[in-house]
């Protein structure tokens, strides 16, 4: 039904083109118009009209072409780096909660597109544009932590060193 009701659409507009008229003025500039109040000197043009193949009107955008056709948000105009101020790697962390607060420090302010992005034992935990995580219920034991910073497009742009921190109960005697 798509189809036809664009075959139509098509059709009809195709027939109603307006007369395109062209003439040149006392200065020597050339000028289109498809106004009937024209100069004596404008002459009717002929204008071939196209139509666009059903197949490019349906078809939807690849990733390659979304790619090239990213903005200039998807790049940073100041290279950016990202690096984990707190906490500090082979550090302890006493929780009963296993709560974990992890702060970015940038060397730039981000962009509007660009995300922080927290990766606990290799694994997304959270995006975000605030540089402080707060992370809870994280199971005891030894972790690995990174931050990096994705543009619009979920493409990494900067990481951090990977830290590794050791999550403890506190134990009461």
């Amino acid at each position: 039904m798509k189809h036809v009701m664009l075959l139509i659409f098509i059709f009809t507009s195709h027939a109603s083109v307006a007369a395109i008229y062209q003439w040149t003025d006392e200065q020597g500039i050339t000028h289109f118009s498809d106004n009937e109040s024209k100069p004596e000197s404008a002459t009717e043009i002929d204008v071939k009209l196209t139509p666009p193949s059903i197949a490019s009107l349906i078809q939807s955008r690849t990733p390659e072409a979304s790619a090239a056709n990213a903005s200039n948000t998807d790049m940073p105009l100041i290279p950016i780096g990202v690096s984990i101020n707190s906490p500090i790697d082979q550090q302890t962390i006493r929780s009963n909660s296993g709560e974990i607060t992890v702060s970015a420090t940038l060397s730039a302010t981000l962009t509007y597109g660009l995300n922080i992005r927290l990766l606990i034992d290799g694994v997304i935990h959270s995006e975000q544009i605030d540089n402080q995580f707060k992370v809870s219920q994280v199971p005891i034991g030894t972790h690995t932590l990174q931050l990096q910073i994705i543009n619009n497009l979920g493409k990494v742009i900067a990481s951090s060193e990977l830290i590794t921190v050791y999550l403890h109960r506190f134990k009461a005697n």
